[in-house]
């Protein structure tokens, strides 16, 4: 069984990262507008690893949605 607080973590995990990775991304489109390659640079792979995060909550949270639906007992037909 998986505990509903990794659930919890899974779920709200997710627009987090979304945000990240947007506002890093444009502070490093700022960054390179500015003319400062190397901070731009940095800021870049710093979106990608919030990216790389967020791919692997999505995956884990569908994983851990589709345990917990196969662990509910199935639905009786009414007769």
């Amino acid at each position: 069984m998986i505990p509903r607080r990794f659930l919890y973590t899974l779920v709200l995990a997710l627009p987090i990262l979304i945000v990240t990775f947007g506002v890093v991304l444009g502070a490093s489109a700022l960054a390179s507008g500015l003319g400062d390659a190397a901070g731009s640079r940095g800021l870049f792979w710093i979106a990608i690893g919030a990216l790389l995060l967020m791919i692997i909550d999505a995956v884990l949270l569908l994983i851990v949605l589709g345990i917990r639906a196969l662990e509910e007992p199935p639905d009786e037909p009414n007769s």
